[in-house]
């Protein structure tokens, strides 16, 4: 071009970084799926109305919306199955602020958290990194 010189070289690939794996695995959990809630509540809210039951809740997260505005759903988490079916049967169309929630079994009932595996290839020196997330199906009511 004019008499420029040009020079081209091929993109990299990134190179992956490696994680030391976690000092503690993150617990298995069973979720519920609790919707009809009222617009001001938080998770804080979610989390004493199932803590008030004596239930052993892991986590308890309220849903945005993309404008950022509070759905009226949310997810709990508990630590077993059986305090799962508990906390359902006990809190299905209980009072929340004023407004009658319905508690369900979330679509994904049993989460495992995912996990790493670091595998070395067979003739070269770099690690591949997989992750594997195992399904488990689990039946609720």
């Amino acid at each position: 071009m004019e008499g420029r010189v040009i020079k081209m070289a091929y993109a990299r690939p990134k190179k992956m970084k490696i994680h030391p794996p976690s000092s503690q695995p993150k617990p298995i959990t069973f979720n519920l799926y609790v919707e009809n809630l009222p617009y001001e509540a938080r998770s804080k809210d979610l989390k004493e109305l199932f803590d008030s039951e004596d239930y052993n809740v892991v986590t308890a997260e309220i849903v945005f919306q993309n404008n950022l505005r509070r759905s009226t759903y949310g997810f709990v988490g508990f630590k077993t199955k059986t305090e799962a079916e508990a906390a359902l049967s006990a809190s299905h169309r209980k009072l929340l602020m004023g407004r009658r929630i319905r508690v369900a079994c979330g679509k994904q009932f049993v989460k495992v958290p995912k996990t790493e595996s670091l595998e070395l290839g067979d003739k070269s020196t770099e690690l591949n990194s997989s992750v594997e997330e195992v399904n488990t199906v689990v039946k609720c009511r």
